[in-house]
């Protein structure tokens, strides 16, 4: 977000949320949140260890492929999140990891209707999760964790694509405008969302922080975490 001019006052919020929604000022350069951990197929990229070894999984607590380390049990969700923000140093940002591992969330969905929405849609577009673009995959699990968001962007999600530029947003609230500037970030790989925004308790509320940080863990780890208990 720009520096804001009522920063300090009680009129920050009010400009924050002006920020936030739609036909606003446009967003300028800086911090894209998602980093490249995946090939142009889509396919997790090994770790260092797993290259030098030539293995599909080296075994290593802090390997890129955790798929299978994480399905034996020696990767719990804490070094989940450890790995995967370990070099993001914004102070407000690892407070609120920190607080979402503490909480121990018991599922990767933010709630029961977010999951139901979420298998509806990959079961009516025969999505498999497990052969799926982790981006894909982050991408519906973020435009399905609000039913109002779910509701404008249904009937353009295709089981290959997302046609952003059709998606006419209404009645939005701030946390549910946040998941599809996440999503949109995800996808395309440009920037609609910055890292302070998101670390922003008082704009991001924390059921909508958890789900775009399990969105990240997608992007980094694939679609097979989501079978994966917490």
């Amino acid at each position: 977000m720009p520096r804001l001019f009522m920063y300090g006052t009680e009129l920050q919020e009010l400009e924050q949320l002006m920020m936030l929604v739609p036909k606003f000022s446009p967003r300028q350069k800086g911090l894209i949140v998602v980093g490249e951990t995946t090939d142009v197929k889509g396919e997790i990229k090994k770790c260092r260890s797993c290259e030098k070894c030539g293995k599909e999984n080296c075994g290593g607590a802090a390997c890129t492929n955790l798929a299978n380390s994480r399905g034996m049990g020696r990767v719990p969700y804490r070094e989940m999140i450890i790995e995967c923000f370990s070099e993001i140093s914004h102070f407000y940002f690892r407070n609120r990891l920190s607080d979402l591992v503490a909480s121990s969330p018991d599922d990767w969905f933010i709630s029961e209707a977010h999951e139901i929405r979420f298998e509806n849609i990959c079961e009516i577009l025969r999505i498999h999760k497990k052969d799926r673009n982790p981006r894909y995959l982050a991408t519906l699990f973020l435009l399905t964790a609000d039913g109002r968001l779910c509701s404008l962007t249904k009937e353009h999600i295709y089981s290959n694509r997302f046609e952003f530029k059709h998606i006419r947003l209404s009645g939005m609230t701030t946390n549910s405008y946040a998941l599809y500037q996440v999503a949109k970030t995800i996808y395309t790989g440009k920037e609609y969302i910055k890292l302070n925004e998101i670390a922003d308790k008082h704009l991001i509320d924390n059921q909508t922080f958890m789900a775009i940080i399990h969105a990240i863990l997608i992007v980094k780890y694939g679609g097979e975490i989501l079978s994966f208990e917490m």
